[in-house]
């Protein structure tokens, strides 16, 4: 199967919070990118494609991911979300959390210019 993907992305586990309506849901994010990521499908959550929410990924306790995504694909197991805007604190941990997860930083800065355009 060819990968279409524009946004590398980094297999990365790590304990989250879904928050939708303003009820949060923890989660597993599995894998991220510059443009989305990856994450457990709580079994309590009642989401539909297109529907939006807020990820909260705590690093640790000065860095702190959060971005308001979309959801694109539901499997039983995980969610597939894309990103619709990110803050310029949350973009430079996000950049940082990946650029120490590629072994290549060509394909970041590629991924950088992908998100410019």
């Amino acid at each position: 199967m060819e990968n279409k993907r524009l946004f590398q992305r980094v297999l990365f586990s790590h304990d989250a919070k879904i928050i939708i309506d303003d009820v949060a849901y923890t989660t597993q994010v599995l894998d991220l990118s510059l443009h989305g990521f990856l994450c457990t499908n709580p079994t309590d959550l009642r989401v539909n494609k297109d529907d939006s929410c807020e990820l909260k990924l705590k690093l640790d306790d000065q860095h702190i991911i959060t971005m308001t995504a979309t959801v694109v694909h539901i499997e039983t197991n995980s969610l597939g979300m894309t990103c619709q805007h990110i803050d310029i604190d949350s973009i430079s941990e996000l950049k940082r959390l990946i650029q120490l997860n590629l072994a290549d930083d060509e394909l970041l800065h590629r991924d950088i210019d992908e998100l410019a355009q």
